[in-house]
């Protein structure tokens, strides 16, 4: 136990213990709860949720996934859909082969990726301060520092595949984690570590080989005593992740769909042919720059408790062994992050697998001045952290009761009651390759986009006033709908 530990009564720590999971518990209710019940989910979220419940219902397969008979993004060769690999849209299937097609898979699903995380960040908390008691009970620090990044508080409820990815990385991080820590050699955490990065990578792809730099990090860190281990697990972790890729590129289907995901997707992101989030040279250091507007807040947090530390007129270091996981925690996020500026193919929610790692990060820069300062002040954990937690409650229930409201969702709900399942809706050009609509139509309503009006007899129209709609209006070949919140549906009567 070091200096700080100490200074800090048993008391104090259980305390802080219980008023901190209470605050994180709450914050993560109000930022979670009220985004499951409405329905505004971002349009990659629905795309998934569609692939998904159509694999489910027969529609494409594992390595051949559908998404619907048409598509906004010109990048994708395939038949079907090879724009990521496979593994999320196979687990939530299975939610959606036992609870059927309803909005309820989503939520389940992200609350299981919700839970999930919180866990490993937990154990990860607890396995880098096994030697430091006081900071070992408070795991819930680290969990609100990374649920309190606004990136993370909107993706998780939406349904990513980098939530998913995140969660096998942690999982690969912790395994390697016990690996280097435990006494004797523990062959099967370093098989389990590789078997993680392969559900990574089969969930987002490359980004998901990392935790292979993990053991390099940790050598750096904890020192030389540990290069044996490290050195032999990663040979372990790499040569089982070898294997079971090897062993997936010899069946046909797979090799297939990995080859064209691969060149359609990894490729052309580093060729600078995909997507990109801006122009020039900074597109490169979009992530960067969202990160550190992110962490702003605990910076701040971070800056008045070493202003107590200071006027207070404590002084004392932290312990050896904080100081390293501070390193080693912010090393790791470095890792994960440096490669993906290699591309100017970049998005929010890309960070998802480093911002763990900047919550344990900042959880270890807190946890000592914290620690003081709640058995200084204990008034903090007992009416602060309480009193904070009772009013995000409140603001949750006012939520709840005011959701968010998204004209695509109900667009398509009133599409569903007038257009049968499977069929196409044309829309005019100027929207028709609005990604919002391609995913919500299919997602709630099993609906494909037509580009031509010939494809189809269901037009359907964003606003009223379109020279299209005033033409047809007047024929008696179509039958004219009001679907409400400014869309028209034109139904010809001829072909039904």
């Amino acid at each position: 136990m070091g200096d700080t530990q100490l200074a800090v009564s048993r008391k104090s720590i259980l305390n802080l213990k219980i008023a901190g999971w209470l605050l994180a518990i709450c914050f993560i209710c109000l930022t979670f709860v009220p985004r499951s019940f409405d329905h505004v989910l971002f349009v990659d979220g629905l795309a998934y949720a569609a692939i998904s419940r159509n694999m489910a219902m027969g529609l494409g397969s594992f390595w051949e996934p559908y998404f619907a008979d048409s598509f906004w993004l010109p990048y994708n060769r395939c038949t079907f859909f090879c724009e990521h690999p496979p593994l999320m849209f196979g687990m939530e299937s299975l939610l959606f082969r036992l609870f059927g097609d309803s909005l309820v898979v989503e939520n389940i699903y992200n609350l299981i990726v919700l839970i999930a995380s919180v866990l490993l960040i937990s154990l990860i908390w607890k396995e880098l301060f096994k030697n430091n008691m006081a900071a070992q009970k408070q795991a819930w620090l680290p969990v609100l520092m990374w649920y309190g990044i606004r990136v993370v508080w909107w993706s998780v409820p939406n349904n990513l595949l980098d939530t998913t990815m995140a969660v096998f990385c942690l999982w690969s991080c912790y395994f390697q984690l016990k690996a280097l820590q435990s006494p004797q050699k523990k062959l099967h955490y370093w098989v389990a570590a590789g078997l993680m990065i392969m559900l990574a990578c089969l969930t987002k792809g490359p980004v998901g080989l990392f935790p292979l730099a993990f053991p390099a990090i940790y050598l750096f860190v904890y020192g030389k005593a540990f290069f044996t281990k490290a050195a032999s697990g990663l040979v372990v972790t790499s040569v089982t992740f070898s294997i079971l890729l090897g062993a997936l590129l010899i069946y046909q289907p797979a090799n297939y769909f990995l080859k064209n995901y691969f060149e359609g997707q990894v490729m052309a992101a580093l060729l600078q042919k995909r997507e990109r989030v801006t122009s020039g040279w900074t597109a490169h250091l979009y992530l960067l720059m969202l990160l550190l507007v992110n962490i702003v807040p605990h910076l701040l947090i971070l800056g008045g408790l070493y202003l107590f530390k200071l006027f207070a007129k404590i002084n004392i270091p932290a312990p050896s062994e904080t100081r390293k996981v501070r390193i080693l925690t912010i090393l790791v996020g470095i890792s994960i992050i440096l490669p993906m500026l290699a591309s100017v193919k970049q998005g929010d929610y890309y960070l998802m697998p480093a911002l763990p790692f900047v919550g344990l990060f900042f959880g270890a820069c807190c946890i000592e001045p914290l620690l003081l300062l709640a058995d200084r002040f204990s008034i903090l954990p007992k009416v602060l952290f309480p009193a904070v937690a009772v009013l995000l409650v409140g603001l949750m229930v006012y939520k709840l009761g005011h959701p968010d409201f998204d004209r695509n969702y109900e667009v398509a709900k009133a599409l569903k009651a007038k257009v049968p399942e499977r069929s196409k809706v044309y829309l005019p050009r100027e929207v028709s390759m609005e990604s919002g609509i391609h995913t919500a139509y299919q997602r709630y309503a099993r609906l494909s986009i037509a580009f031509d009006t010939t494809d189809t007899d269901y037009l359907l129209f964003e606003k009223n006033g379109t020279n299209l709609l005033d033409s047809i209006s007047k024929s008696p070949a179509y039958e004219i709908l009001d679907l409400g919140n400014e869309a028209t549906l034109a139904i010809r009567k001829a072909r039904r």
